[in-house]
């Protein structure tokens, strides 16, 4: 028998590929996640059965309000419904609070928010409370998730894939609005795992266009990290550009604070006459605005990808060239 501190590196190699179980399971937490899904299955049943007799989009909405008042599963089944994750619905509250768009307060009773600060966003627990508590509330929820489709601030700055969610087709329950909801649930990680969906690209696009030079993905010497943009040439650089679009939220922002000024040390260190720039945007930023005060202290200057915004990015590019 090999003592616990002898093992060599191809011994240990060996254990993985070997002794390898490939896909963890644990029972008691698969019976409790199919008695789960059982239930949110069987309330769709029940709410398909219950909207098949009513005619009217009013009538529908009512009949999704009682659900999501009446039973603890309501908001999940018709999250599911929509194929919408429980975080982007908080980001949407979270917009929707922001934003102050006449139309979409209209459509969403903000007043029902209006015991929660804006200094941070409404957490999951509290927001499916109040949705079985508060029919205004309740109200809101189902009127932003099965009318948001027509309010044009949301069509200008949703993704398409997202916005098309919010549709009262849905609540038809027809094979076709189902097998949608089905595809765009399957396509949601590669869709957003595409590189063409990259916020940086609109970054390198702007630089091609206004034929700007510069060098992306680069290691600099006595930088830990891989700059995404150079600005002109890694042999002299003048810009340094780290972007960070961010939707969802994570523990890995933090991180992420931790690192950039680390980097901003680094750079003040080895290229003083650098300036070191930053492309940071999204609703995750936004809520975990803490983090966010800790990563833009480490950049000289700050970017989002609004349009106002890039066109002051190219500005400052050409005061610094």
């Amino acid at each position: 028998m090999v003592n616990a501190g002898s093992l060599s590196n191809k011994q240990k190699l060996d254990i993985v590929l070997q002794r390898n179980t490939f896909f963890f399971r644990s029972p008691d937490f698969e019976e409790q996640g199919e008695a789960r899904i059982s239930s949110i299955t069987n309330l769709l049943l029940f709410l398909q059965q219950e909207l098949a007799s009513k005619k009217s989009l009013g009538d529908k909405k009512k009949i999704v309000v009682n659900l999501l008042l009446d039973k603890p599963d309501g908001l999940s089944a018709v999250l599911a419904l929509t194929s919408i994750s429980e975080e982007f619905l908080l980001r949407l509250i979270t917009f929707s609070r922001t934003i102050q768009n006449k139309e979409l307060n209209k459509l969403v009773k903000m007043e029902s928010f209006s015991k929660f600060s804006l200094d941070k966003e409404i957490g999951k627990p509290s927001l499916f409370r109040l949705v079985k508590t508060d029919i205004n509330t309740t109200e809101s929820i189902v009127n932003l998730l099965f009318e948001g489709y027509s309010v044009p601030v949301l069509q200008k700055y949703l993704p398409l894939p997202e916005l098309k969610k919010l549709n009262f087709s849905k609540l038809e329950f027809t094979t076709e609005s189902l097998i949608d909801t089905i595809v765009r649930q399957s396509k949601r990680g590669s869709y957003t795992a595409q590189n063409k969906n990259d916020p940086a690209l609109t970054i390198e696009q702007l630089l091609d266009t206004n034929k700007i030079p510069y060098a992306a993905k680069i290691k600099l010497a006595g930088i830990s990290r891989t700059m995404d943009f150079v600005i002109p040439a890694k042999s002299a650089p003048k810009i340094l550009i780290e972007c960070s679009f961010q939707v969802t939220t994570s523990s890995s922002m933090g991180d992420k604070a931790k690192t950039e000024i680390q980097v901003s040390s680094d750079i003040k260190r080895h290229y003083s006459n650098t300036a070191f720039i930053g492309f940071i945007d999204g609703a995750g930023w936004y809520v975990r605005k803490k983090d966010l005060e800790r990563l833009v202290a480490a950049f000289d200057n700050v970017f989002t990808f609004k349009e106002t915004e890039l066109t002051r990015f190219l500005d400052f590019v050409k005061s610094v060239l």
